[in-house]
């Protein structure tokens, strides 16, 4: 788990699962959540992302993941999410545009979602926006 310094945005107990295969942007994401005051935990795949919740040992508010990865998917790891851990939200993340997705079904148009690249400000409204939404019953 990483931890950043204290948060802008009022979430400091709030922590957030980054999802990604490509390091490189997964650590990117990571830290940007780190810079706005997130604890963060990363996995390098769906599955690595199930086993952690399954673990339990974190509470996990929020998960940030691609929708494209080998093995579990984004779509499927969310899907998993929202069945087993309704308490969790989820945001998906592409370099594909969401219409795009949403014509080919990947990717249902309600769900909430960031297009990459994205800033460290739209990354945080958007987490910010998930976050502090309610939980549906």
């Amino acid at each position: 788990m990483t931890a950043g310094p204290a948060p802008r945005n009022g979430l400091a107990t709030r922590t957030v699962l980054v999802v990604d295969d490509e390091e490189m942007v997964r650590r990117l994401a990571a830290r940007m959540l780190v810079m706005l005051g997130y604890r963060v935990l990363e996995a390098r795949s769906g599955q690595e992302a199930v086993r952690l919740l399954r673990r339990g040992a974190h509470r996990i508010d929020g998960v940030l993941t691609d929708v494209a990865m080998p093995g579990i998917g984004g779509r499927e790891l969310g899907e998993t999410i929202t069945r087993c851990w309704p308490q969790i939200r989820v945001l998906y993340m592409s370099g594909f545009a969401a219409n795009r997705m949403v014509s080919e079904g990947t990717l249902d148009p309600s769900v909430p979602f960031i297009q990459k690249p994205f800033t460290t400000d739209q990354l945080g409204r958007r987490v910010r926006e998930l976050l502090t939404q309610p939980l549906e019953q």
